[in-house]
């Protein structure tokens, strides 16, 4: 029973370190991403590109390493999103990486979405139909 234990241990040791943050570079399928109706040439223009273009959301890493590190990151699934739609529509890949290249310089956004957070019941500052709503989170111990 101890040797399955640590067969099994070991097998899951190996898993772990089959799954090193370096598989962005070799992953053909990134989290959040449908390449469907991409060619077999498509998908490798398409992997070259998020391979080597960097992620906007100020990770300083490429995209394909973005989506592997943080498949949650809005920015990375956006430009990936985008680099698929062009190629899908027969754009160059100069054409795409030109446009990937201004998508860097656009500044990183605050949120990728506004959070809705419940505060029925808090006590509140302000008028109830307010467009922003800060909530304080404290704790006074």
């Amino acid at each position: 029973m101890m040797v399955t234990k640590a067969v099994f241990a070991f097998t899951l040791s190996l898993a772990a370190f089959a799954q090193t943050p370096d598989t962005w570079q070799t992953a053909t399928d990134l989290p959040g991403l449908d390449q469907s109706g991409l060619s077999a040439q498509q998908k490798r223009l398409l992997l070259n590109l998020l391979r080597t273009e960097g992620c906007n959301c100020g990770c300083t890493m490429k995209i394909a390493e973005c989506r592997v590190r943080d498949p949650k990151c809005g920015r990375s699934h956006g430009l990936a999103e985008m680099t698929i739609r062009e190629l899908r529509e027969g754009k160059s890949v100069d054409a795409v990486s030109a446009e990937l290249k201004r998508k860097m310089d656009e500044a990183p956004p605050l949120l990728d979405e506004p959070v809705s957070i419940p505060i029925d019941g808090d006590p509140v500052k302000g008028a109830g139909n307010a467009k922003i709503t800060l909530v304080e989170f404290s704790d006074f111990q």
